[in-house]
């Protein structure tokens, strides 16, 4: 895989006074979805945040093992 560029900062970034390296993200979803997330997030212990960046980095990692067909619509 080759060598990705990391995303810019955004202004929010500094006012939210998060790392360096961090930035943030807006993820437009069903509110049943995020119900549903954040009564999984309150079950395991962590944020919301947390929560959904830690699916997007397994389902990543299921994909890139080939567990996972690409495009699939739910």
């Amino acid at each position: 895989m080759s060598e990705v560029p990391p995303a810019p900062r955004r202004a929010s970034d500094e006012a939210r006074n998060l790392p360096e390296d961090t930035t943030s993200l807006e993820v437009y979803c069903h509110r049943q979805h995020k119900g549903e997330w954040m009564k999984e997030a309150e079950e395991q212990g962590c944020s919301l945040s947390q929560y959904v960046y830690d699916l997007v980095q397994e389902a990543r990692w299921h994909r890139q093992d080939g567990d996972v067909p690409v495009n699939v619509e739910y």
